[in-house]
């Protein structure tokens, strides 16, 4: 075939209802790129980060969006924000702080933004068509190894991880986190069920013949969080469990004491 791609068809025309039954197919697949681009936004731009050009993520999205439809034209695979890639690059960039107080965690000084890393990286992807011999000889065991210790090094500074380990740790032993003072230890632990159920469904969703189901799943989660989270907890907790700020900042009723509200041992 030739460099581009004609919409229209081929060798032969192609038949104008199927032009319109393409936008189920196209609606699941917006789906997955905006969210796998916002929720990659939303892990590397936590306020912890303290980044400076975060509004470059409004742009990232522009620019995946029209890409999209300029290598359709060329039959060339789609953009999306590689998750674990940028999250794992973005742990490299941030520099920690090393003089603590025993027993506290290393804080976040400073997130390295710049251009550099990013560019060799795509460098790097373009020159392995060249190179294509060289990495045939390295051995696929190597491979997943690397894989794997990216996923597991981008689960750190995830809640949700956290609140896992948290279900086989004594609760004497809970770090002191904003989730764990302000809610009851029985509750994080349903909240965190809840989501891990949640997980398995899609994970088990992805694994069947309706994989292409996701997306219209994943949609699901939200009406999930806005009326079924809501009716087993409270909005200071849902605050405190979502997760998308360190320390949340909570509307004090006047003549309610801030004690009142913390869990007291029985």
């Amino acid at each position: 075939r030739g460099w581009v791609i004609n919409p229209l068809g081929e060798e032969t025309s192609f038949p104008i209802w199927m032009m319109f039954a393409s936008i189920l197919p196209a609606v699941l697949v917006f789906i997955l790129i905006f969210m796998e681009t916002q929720i990659t936004a939303l892990i590397i731009s936590k306020k912890e980060r303290m980044l400076v050009k975060g509004s470059g993520f409004h742009l990232d999205l522009l620019i995946i969006v029209a890409m999209g439809g300029f290598c359709a034209l060329f039959g060339l695979p789609w953009l999306t924000a590689a998750t674990v890639r940028s999250v794992t690059h973005a742990n490299a960039l941030t520099v920690m702080s090393k003089a603590v107080a025993p027993g506290d965690k290393p804080r976040i000084q400073n997130v390295i933004e710049q251009r550099v890393t990013g560019l060799l990286v795509a460098i790097l992807v373009g020159l392995s068509i060249v190179i294509a011999d060289v990495l045939r000889q390295i051995p696929l065991a190597v491979l997943f190894g690397i894989f794997l210790y990216m996923g597991v090094t981008s689960l750190n500074g995830i809640q949700f991880y956290e609140r896992i380990l948290l279900l086989l740790m004594p609760p004497k032993y809970h770090p002191d986190v904003i989730y764990v003072k302000k809610v009851r230890t029985l509750r994080m632990h349903l909240f965190t069920g809840i989501q891990t159920v949640c997980l398995a469904v899609l994970w088990a969703v992805m694994s069947t013949a309706v994989s292409l189901a996701f997306p219209f799943l994943l949609v699901m989660t939200v009406p999930l969080r806005w009326f079924g989270l809501t009716r087993i907890f409270t909005e200071r907790e849902i605050q405190c469990l979502e997760g998308e700020e360190p320390e949340p900042t909570f509307d004090e009723k006047e003549g309610q004491d801030e004690y009142d509200e913390l869990p007291m041992p029985i």
